[in-house]
């Protein structure tokens, strides 16, 4: 068994490789409660680096299979997937599309994967959140884990939302300074991926 530890930023791991949560891990089970203090953990009160986590992965085929971090990476992935619809809806549709190939991208036979794979909420979280231009489930289609997997990503657009609105109603910005991101002078992102 070799076990290493290594230091990277959140873009950087979702793009070296694709991650698999097997049937055997639990269920997405954050609530409002973690998904809110993730949020003001690591946006709102976040002035630099955040410590997300150690992760506790292992070889699995074409995938790494996790064995710890499961609920940290699949609500990694829904705020980025509310950032690209976001954006998308802010006429950004490039960045959308750039953010979006952290959620899904071509292996190596340049066929197309969701860089976090899950088996307990499948097609759930494919279908619905990761697909680019995924529909809104109805309630009929949702059992436990779905319904937190969409209050959360419903809690990250509403709060994305909300950014954007006061945003544009800042009078004193330029429409070029409204568009870039907020209390960045460097143009720094508000969430580093």
């Amino acid at each position: 068994m070799k076990i290493t530890c290594v230091d990277k930023e959140v873009g950087q791991l979702l793009q070296e490789a694709f991650y698999k949560i097997p049937r055997f891990q639990r269920p997405y089970s954050w609530d409002h409660v973690n998904v809110e203090e993730f949020w003001n953990d690591a946006v709102v009160e976040n002035e630099g680096d955040y410590f997300i986590g150690n992760f506790v992965l292992y070889e699995d085929k074409d995938a790494l299979g996790v064995v710890d971090g499961q609920q940290r990476l699949t609500t990694i992935t829904l705020l980025l997937c509310a950032l690209r619809n976001a954006l998308k809806a802010q006429g950004d549709k490039k960045l959308a599309q750039g953010l979006h190939n952290l959620i899904e991208r071509p292996d190596i036979n340049s066929e197309m994967f969701y860089v976090l794979q899950t088996e307990t909420s499948y097609p759930y979280l494919q279908e619905y959140i990761q697909k680019f231009g995924g529909k809104p489930a109805t309630s009929d289609d949702a059992g436990p884990e779905e319904k937190l997997l969409k209050q959360a990503f419903e809690y990250f657009r509403s709060q994305l939302n909300i950014t954007v609105e006061s945003i544009g109603e800042e009078a004193h910005l330029s429409d070029k300074r409204k568009k870039e991101p907020r209390g960045s002078p460097q143009n720094r992102p508000c969430v580093d991926v």
